[in-house]
């Protein structure tokens, strides 16, 4: 009978599984399908197109080029830079390396069918976690479909994929952890802490720190327990999540000194900043860049700090420190800034909270002045937030009566109905989820969109026109197709002087924004972006242009369906040597219009040999924009030239930008050229206040279009100047080509360089310290020429260039990592050993 009876509660207990896993596999299912629906994917115009889904494909395309799994020069992207500048996409997350095996499926489908993966997996990996002897089956569901909901999850799922997709990884640190104390063996733990770091090292901070918090909150102090009694406990409980830690080191030291060299700087915090109460509600609330939780989960913190001594208590205790003191904030972020995404990696803790809540409740273990303790906190909370901060009116609104609900349905739940509370929560959570994927739509991108961007018939057109690492090849098309191709790579070879990433070669980003005053299309100050400047374009070796348009100076000479090829012969090589040289001192003294026709005729080296007299080249000129105040929609204009020339020119135009509605961008393009002022609460804040502008005019010609943006702006100190190109100093100043070719495992260029006289071998690749030089042979000193790339001086003759790039704490990681292999190795040894009565 009573083992008929244990069958009985087994099956049942089994059916309530099967329920609930298929419930936690639905959700993420539906929720894909209703951002799918109606012509769309499941990833967003800006980042998941131009970064989340090009990078891997870029890596997966390097392997198939050079072989390695280890790659240190990404030569395709932003002139050529350190490959870990880019690590954060993915270089060796785990996931995506299972794609190399896949060379069939698309990155973009196979990113999208991972995201739901993770998702599903979040869920599940939640409720085995919390079910694993810590509560009952119904409170681990509520509390996984809990984290299945959460904005975060559901928002980035297609949005800024590294903000979630270590999740699954977190969980089954937390599993690992639970095994490990429960029987002693650590290898998930291990594992999981390793895979996490290397899905996203960024957002391991905060998983690891709510590991600690997880394990330090269940410590019992004993009475008489010495403080090396404590330290061996939280030794032994840890030290295989260290152990994870330490195998990664091949990836985070060159990651630490990519980010300590390329890492764009932000205003520093000061000391009342970090240290006084912040009191927001969107760390925890709603939005998709913080917990993405309702209500009902601050009344939960709040209540969980009222229990007696437990370890729910203490765990509340921490989090609720964590949320209102910005030092936390900061140190998560990596001391960088001020942001609510780092607490994303908190929310298997919020679960654990929420499970232990609904336990009590439906235990009748909640005291009633647990739960109004609670509920006032919390009160207070939110009416203090609402007072100092800013939030729209519908949205307070919202607020108040997702409190009201909470707090009604904790009353109903301990007299009356116990479900209650996590009923109305999820219900609250589900209608915010829905909510947010049909605002999401707005930010999704089209099939067809995806189907113009990723044609079969551009990438055929890219790969026709390859022959050599001696020039570029770029493709263009409208303003959002040119954002998503910033780190598209069709071949490799193909070597873009685009690129959009949190970490760039900071003198290569210089020369962009500094010495030329490129134009900024884009809103974000991370983008460097598509321009149509044709000195630049000159300058970089841009030879081919593949889409619907081409700036001034290429002509069509092929097509491929609807995709056009355009050429421009007359640019420089990635690389050549020249003794028309000027030194950078003199150069920086010039106006920025005369530095870019100087490096037309001339490269700028830091020699201290005496140059030629400068010559003005730039003359200013008599120029009037149509309009000085725009207000209202958008409009079309002219701007006047006094070009009374006989010969084509240059155009250099600038003017200062005021705008009087900072809330909205401020965009205004010349001759086809865009220049963009963000918002001031953009995220990446691009302070573009001074407008510039360089393009082609012809012969006499004096009128040129403008299109305005609509907006509330001034324009003012407008001012123009036209400039001529000595053709034959062009032509001898890239006289000498040097083809490097890309060899070993990508990391090295090699080529025969001919140096008539004697002279400079300038290239047009990004100066960065690791790069080694050798000329036959002989390890020579690299210099930096054109103010930003690899250049050194050449005795006459013909000489084999030889340049090899190495990344910093590259070898000192793997060295890091070998070491923590031994120790897990003796580690492991040791165990085995104690096991079997010989230690």
């Amino acid at each position: 009978m009573k083992r008929m009876q244990k069958l009985k509660a087994k099956a049942t207990k089994n059916r309530e599984d099967i329920l609930y896993l298929s419930i936690l596999i639905i959700i993420p299912l539906i929720l894909y399908i209703l951002k799918t629906r109606n012509g769309y994917l499941a990833g967003s115009e800006i980042d998941w197109l131009g970064q989340h889904i090009v990078f891997p494909d870029y890596f997966r395309k390097l392997f198939y080029e050079t072989g390695t799994l280890f790659p240190q020069f990404a030569a395709e992207l932003g002139g050529g830079q350190n490959i870990y500048n880019f690590a954060y996409y993915g270089l060796f997350n785990p996931l995506y390396l299972l794609s190399y095996m896949l060379p069939f499926i698309k990155m973009a489908t196979y990113i999208q069918a991972v995201a739901v993966l993770e998702h599903i997996a979040d869920g599940i990996l939640c409720y085995y976690w919390l079910g694993r002897g810590h509560f009952r089956r119904r409170e681990s569901f509520y509390a996984s479909v809990m984290l299945v909901l959460a904005a975060s999850v559901t928002y980035h799922s297609s949005m800024q994929l590294m903000f979630v997709n270590y999740m699954p990884f977190l969980l089954l640190a937390l599993i690992g952890y639970d095994r490990y104390c429960e029987n002693g063996k650590y290898g998930l733990l291990t594992v999981s802490v390793l895979c996490m770091i290397l899905t996203s090292f960024y957002f391991a901070v905060g998983g690891l720190a709510a590991l600690f918090i997880y394990g330090a909150c269940g410590y019992r102090h004993e009475k008489g327990t010495s403080v090396w009694g404590m330290i061996k406990w939280f030794w032994y409980r840890y030290y295989p999540a260290l152990l994870g830690c330490l195998l990664s080191l091949f990836y985070l030291v060159p990651v630490y000194f990519a980010m300590s060299a390329g890492r764009t700087g932000h205003a520093a915090q000061s000391l009342k900043e970090l240290l006084v109460p912040d009191i927001r509600l969107h760390k925890l609330l709603y939005s998709g860049y913080g917990m993405g939780l309702s209500v009902a989960a601050l009344i939960l913190l709040c209540t969980s700090i009222f229990y007696r001594r437990c370890r729910e208590k203490f765990m509340a205790a921490t989090l609720f420190l964590l949320l209102l003191f910005p030092v936390f904030d900061w140190l998560l972020n990596g001391a960088l800034y001020l942001r609510d995404k780092a607490f994303i990696p908190f929310l298997p803790l919020m679960c654990w909270l929420a499970a232990s809540f609904f336990y009590r409740i439906g235990s009748r273990l909640l005291r009633a002045r647990e739960a109004v303790g609670g509920c006032v906190l919390a009160g207070v909370l939110l009416t203090v937030s609402l007072l100092t901060n800013t939030y729209v009116r519908q949205e307070q609104y919202f607020i108040y009566i997702d409190f009201a609900v909470c707090a009604a349905a904790i009353a109903i739940s301990m007299f009356c109905w116990k479900k209650a509370v996590s009923t109305a929560m999820l219900a609250v959570m589900a209608m915010l989820c829905v909510g947010q994927v049909a605002v999401l739509k707005e930010e999704l991108v089209t099939k067809a969109e995806m189907d113009r961007i990723d044609s079969p018939d551009i990438g055929k057109a890219v790969e026709s026109v390859q022959g050599g690492g001696s020039y570029r090849t770029e493709t263009r098309g409208g303003y959002s197709a040119n954002k998503a191709n910033q780190n598209k790579v069709w071949v490799c070879g193909q070597n873009l002087t685009t690129v959009y990433s949190s970490i760039s070669n900071p003198y290569y980003i210089s020369f962009r924004s500094k010495v030329l005053h490129l134009s900024k299309p884009s809103r974000n100050s991370l983008m460097a972006d598509t321009v149509d400047n044709p000195v630049f374009l000159k300058i970089m070796g841009v030879r081919y242009i593949v889409g619907s348009r081409a700036p001034d100076g290429y002509e069509k000479i092929n097509q491929y369906g609807d995709v056009n090829i355009y050429e421009n012969n007359d640019v420089a090589p990635s690389a050549y040597v020249t003794d028309q040289i000027m030194t950078e001192e003199d150069f920086l003294t010039l106006s920025w219009p005369e530095r870019q026709l100087a490096m037309l005729s001339t490269a700028v080296a830091d020699t201290k040999e005496a140059a030629d007299e400068i010559k003005e080249r730039a003359a200013e000129v008599d120029v009037h924009m149509s309009a000085s105040r725009i207000k209202g929609s958008a409009s079309s204009g002219i701007l006047t030239v006094d070009n009374d020339g006989e010969e084509d020119a240059y155009l250099f135009l600038e003017f200062d930008v005021k705008n009087n509605k900072a809330s909205k961008d401020v965009t205004v393009a010349v001759n086809g050229e865009q220049n963009k002022l963000s918002a001031d609460n953009a995220a990446y804040y691009n302070a573009n206040t001074t407008f510039h502008y360089t393009s082609l005019l012809s012969a006499g010609e004096n009128e040129v279009p403008v299109e305005y943006g609509s907006g509330d702006y001034e324009i003012s100190n407008v001012r123009g100047w036209i400039g001529r190109a000595d053709e034959k100093e062009t032509r001898d100043l890239y006289g000498s080509p040097v083809s490097l070719d890309v060899a070993g495992a990508g990391d090295v260029l090699e080529g025969t360089a001919r140096s008539g006289k004697g002279g400079w071998l300038v290239t047009s690749i990004p100066y960065d310290e690791n790069f080694r030089l050798y000329v036959d042979g002989r390890q020579e000193k690299i210099h930096k020429v054109n103010t930003a790339f690899i250049g050194a001086p050449l005795e006459e003759g013909i000489h084999e260039v030889r340049l090899v790039y190495q990344a910093k704490g590259r070898t000192a990681g793997i060295a890091g990592t070998l070491a923590a292999l031994g120790i897990l190795g003796a580690d492991i040894i040791r165990r085995k050993r104690r096991l079997h009565g010989k230690i």
